[in-house]
């Protein structure tokens, strides 16, 4: 290579760096002062900060599209149910309830015995295929009702044309076994059951029944966005705590659920079930309960996404008294489309309507014998961003249902989720990165376990902006099995213990009834680095564009604090001492996990690598005349820069403290003119 060659390619190999050095050191982008931020952070402990978000802003507005008058966005399924479900005299019955001229009307017909309708017992085999048998025929005729045979819970329904044989109409129903009516006659066995008597005794303590209710991909914040009723509801009618760090631990379902309902991990759980190749051996907690004389159930509308049958082997053997995994597998066999993209129908019935239909079938029950019940949401709500203002009052009248029925009296309600959106065009946004490892939980409790249990119940309030992950679920639920345990001598004594444990030694599950330790962080709570949103700190050239406009916004920011009072000399800043970025503790890149392939225009296929900009930054700076030290941290999204919380002295050389003022909260910022 001759020397005029070798001058160019050193010439380009030094201006290449001195680009790159520009690109990650300079920073060149201008920036503007944004307004104050009061609400700085979701966590903000020894051992985690978790950044505060905004429910709503203009950035986010784009992605809500709250005026569309897209049909997509009113959930309406475009077929006709001809059947429902009653209790007469302690029996099930099928009626008819369309109108059998309408019925002989849209089909051509003239009699109703031109229609014959058969049902058939249900039976699952293998993944997605149903074997129907008992083929039992019946005619359309007056009283238009067929009798369901005793202990009966589930029947597939089918109609046809006598004349060609054509499918007219078919159907799926359940169920609950008792029926209300004969329930209630009977006398409680060797089930405990809740009553205000045994309430009312101070030492006695009466069982608290537990009812988890799980919609799938809502993050907290799209759950306030999406679901105001519902929210608001919660919030001014019922006992409960909203929690603010709630972490997801692992990508998707299973790996943050089975953490609720085994306290271990998804590789822990593996043990269980891959040498049996069933999850019949899985420590479920559900079991525990039923041994402790609960009645128990188990239902996911979504039956190709279920946790336990989704790349795994399900279950050989019913798990729960009442398990609907094989009448939804049914429904989704039958699933007919609605008015929004992959969410189905049966006849007039969504599979989110099937479900809710469930829950209130068992309220006798509820209303009896303590349970513990597991519902799960996906259809609908797995990875859209919007749908979930679709079921918003739907779910505000579930909450409703059960105060009215007295249920929540005696009950501790899980009302969450799983994680936030994985994909779509919002999660590639920063703030839907954010969302997506921050999942929404609320516990709703009866309102007079804050008497019972006083020093529990302040410990279970004071989590509210704790690191919290769903193995603190799980032991939270373990506790509950032990209502003695949730007395103040006992809390306080694991109190004690748990902060004996520390760093490490932290365990990864606390129970919510007691005080989550301060110095709690990703790695005790074992949330792997990828899911965490605890803050890092990140060192920054005190010299950047950025770190120089955030100093300046907190000088104006004191002086600003200080106007009114001439005696204090407007602060001018001497030098920057240190600066830092806070963020995610995760690497700068973070990827967009694939979507599934539909029509519906927020969803995949993505998988994109992502750097994200925003940033908090925090700056340590001196100022002049009093030689005072002050930090103050300021958030930057996009070309905006906005101050978060307070700016805070944190000292000075030597100088004496000023008291030429008499407030003692802008005294520390004052220097004195005399």
């Amino acid at each position: 290579m001759g020397e005029k060659s070798f001058r160019k390619l050193g010439l380009g190999v030094i201006l290449t760096a001195l680009v790159l050095y520009a690109l990650l050191f300079m920073d060149t982008q201008i920036y503007e002062a944004g307004g104050k931020i009061h609400n700085a952070f979701f966590v903000n402990t020894d051992g985690c900060r978790i950044i505060a978000m905004d429910v709503m802003n203009p950035t986010i507005a784009k992605y809500t599209d709250w005026e569309w008058e897209d049909k997509r966005f009113y959930l309406e399924c475009n077929h006709q149910t001809w059947f429902r479900t009653e209790v007469a005299n302690g029996r099930w019955y099928l009626k008819l309830t369309r109108d059998i001229d309408k019925i002989l009307e849209e089909n051509d017909l003239t009699h109703d015995w031109q229609i014959e309708c058969f049902w058939f017992r249900i039976k699952i085999i293998k993944r997605w295929h149903a074997q129907l048998s008992h083929r039992t025929r019946f005619h359309l005729e007056f009283p238009y009702a067929l009798k369901v045979p005793e202990g009966l819970r589930e029947m597939r329904v089918r109609c046809i044309n006598t004349y060609t044989n054509r499918s007219l109409n078919e159907d799926a129903f359940f169920f609950i076994q008792p029926p209300p009516e004969k329930l209630l006659k009977k006398a409680p066995r060797t089930l405990k059951y809740w009553n205000e008597e045994n309430n009312s005794s101070k030492d006695s303590a009466p069982p608290i029944s537990v009812m988890i209710l799980g919609l799938d991909s809502v993050s907290h914040l799209n759950l306030l966005r999406q679901m105001p009723k519902t929210v608001q509801y919660m919030r001014n009618n019922m006992s409960q705590v909203e929690f603010w760090g709630f972490n997801k631990i692992g990508h998707n379902t299973y790996p943050n659920l089975i953490g609720l309902l085994t306290g271990l991990s998804a590789t822990e759980s593996q043990k269980y079930w891959l040498k049996q190749n069933s999850m019949d051996g899985l420590p479920l907690i559900w079991k525990e309960f039923k041994k402790a004389g609960y009645n128990t159930s188990f239902a996911e509308d979504m039956a190709i996404y279920s946790m336990f049958y989704y790349g795994k082997p399900g279950f050989k053997h019913p798990t729960t008294d009442h398990n609907f995994q094989d009448f939804m597998v049914s429904m989704y066999i039958l699933r007919q489309s609605s008015s929004v993209a992959d969410t189905h129908c049966v006849g007039e019935r969504t599979f989110i309507d099937v479900l809710l239909e469930m829950n209130d079938r068992l309220l006798p029950h509820k209303q009896r014998y303590p349970f513990f019940s597991f519902y799960w949401w996906a259809n609908g709500f797995h990875e859209f961003f919007n749908s979930p203002r679709l079921a918003d009052g739907r779910f505000e009248r579930l909450l409703r249902s059960l105060d009215d029925a007295g249920i929540t009296n005696n009950t501790i309600i899980l009302f969450m989720s799983d994680h936030g959106l994985r994909w779509g065009r919002f999660r590639k946004s920063f703030q839907g990165m954010i969302e997506d490892s921050q999942p929404f939980l609320s516990i709703l409790y009866p309102d007079w376990m804050r008497k019972k249990y006083p020093l529990a119940m302040r410990n279970l309030a004071g989590n509210a902006h704790s690191l919290v992950t769903t193995y603190d679920l799980h032991e939270t639920l373990r506790h509950i099995l032990d209502l003695n345990s949730l007395k103040d001598e006992p809390i306080t004594q694991k109190s004690e213990e748990l902060w004996k444990l520390m760093g490490l030694e932290t365990p990864r599950a606390v129970s919510l009834f007691l005080p989550i330790p301060p110095w709690r962080n990703c790695n005790s709570s074992h949330i792997p680095s990828e899911f965490c949103l605890c803050h890092k700190q990140v060192s920054v050239p005190i010299n950047s564009r950025v770190v120089k406009k955030s100093a300046s916004i907190i000088i104006e920011y004191v002086n600003k604090l200080l106007e009114e009072y001439a005696v204090c000399i407007p602060l001018e800043l001497d030098s920057i001492v240190s600066a830092y970025f806070a963020a995610p503790q995760r690497d700068n890149d973070f990827y967009i996990e694939k979507g599934h392939k539909n029509s519906y225009p927020e969803q995949g296929p993505y998988f994109d690598k992502q750097r994200y900009d925003d940033k908090d930054i925090v700056v340590r700076l001196k100022t002049k005349l009093g030689n005072a030290y002050f930090e103050g941290m300021t958030r930057r999204q996009g070309s905006k820069l906005s101050l978060i919380g307070e700016v805070v002295r944190v000292g000075n050389d030597g100088s004496k403290d000023n008291d030429c003022i008499e407030n003692p909260l802008l005294e520390p910022y004052c220097y004195c003119a005399l």
